[in-house]
């Protein structure tokens, strides 16, 4: 059994999830025998849930130029992202469109590849582990996240999928992305799925937790 498979079917059981997490990794070199076809970073997770693949991404095979940004392979002008949603009818004006997205984490270049699979295949450590789940899962997982502690983190609205990954990161707590409606239109999502990223620190103690925590198994009244 592989190092993460044993938390993930746990998970899936107690939680009764629909879908199985997601590990992403950035790497300097990529993952071996692995899927690496032409895709945007948001089409590689739908490939990781549908086919059940881990898959390679960098600036060569991503094919969407935010993406690239956002991940931190090619840095686009200040001006370029926020006209991408304005253009998309997010915003009221450029200028408030530029003025939201300044408020976002910015992007870092953190490895050469990004590595994004079925987090049991995982054989050493992800970055982040993403679940896409109900709000009722998303609160079972932040509460066992929390168990020994609860810290409040941003949630940033009109943000694309794929900063699902790089906003746990940069903040080095968990996120939430509702999935925005320009998003939704483009991908197969279920109207009340969203998407929760644990960076893995707060993922262990989620896994350590279940047993414990009322999120979890752990049920008043018993000893």
């Amino acid at each position: 059994m592989l190092k993460f498979e044993k938390h993930v079917l746990r998970l899936v059981e107690v939680l009764n999830l629909q879908s199985t997490p997601v590990g992403a990794k950035f790497s300097r070199v990529p993952k071996g025998k692995e899927v690496d076809r032409k895709l945007r970073i948001c089409e590689a997770i739908s490939a990781v849930r549908r086919e059940n693949v881990t898959v390679n991404l960098s600036k060569e095979n991503c094919t969407c130029r935010v993406g690239c940004h956002i991940a931190g392979w090619q840095m686009l002008s200040p001006e370029e992202i926020p006209a991408v949603f304005f253009d998309s009818g997010a915003y009221e004006s450029k200028e408030i469109a530029e003025a939201s997205v300044g408020k976002q984490p910015p992007p870092r270049y953190r490895g050469k590849y990004l590595i994004i699979g079925p987090l049991s295949k995982f054989e050493t450590d992800p970055d982040v582990v993403l679940f896409f789940v109900n709000p009722a899962q998303a609160d079972r997982i932040l509460g066992l996240a929390s168990y020994k502690g609860a810290e409040p983190f941003m949630c940033y609205p009109v943000t694309t999928t794929c900063s699902a990954i790089t906003f746990a990161l940069a903040k080095g707590k968990p996120d939430v992305n509702f999935i925005s409606v320009f998003e939704r239109q483009r991908g197969e999502w279920f109207p009340n799925e969203l998407v929760l990223t644990l960076p893995l620190k707060d993922f262990l103690v989620a896994v350590k937790s279940i047993s414990r925590s009322r999120f979890g198994e752990f049920e008043t009244g018993k000893s």
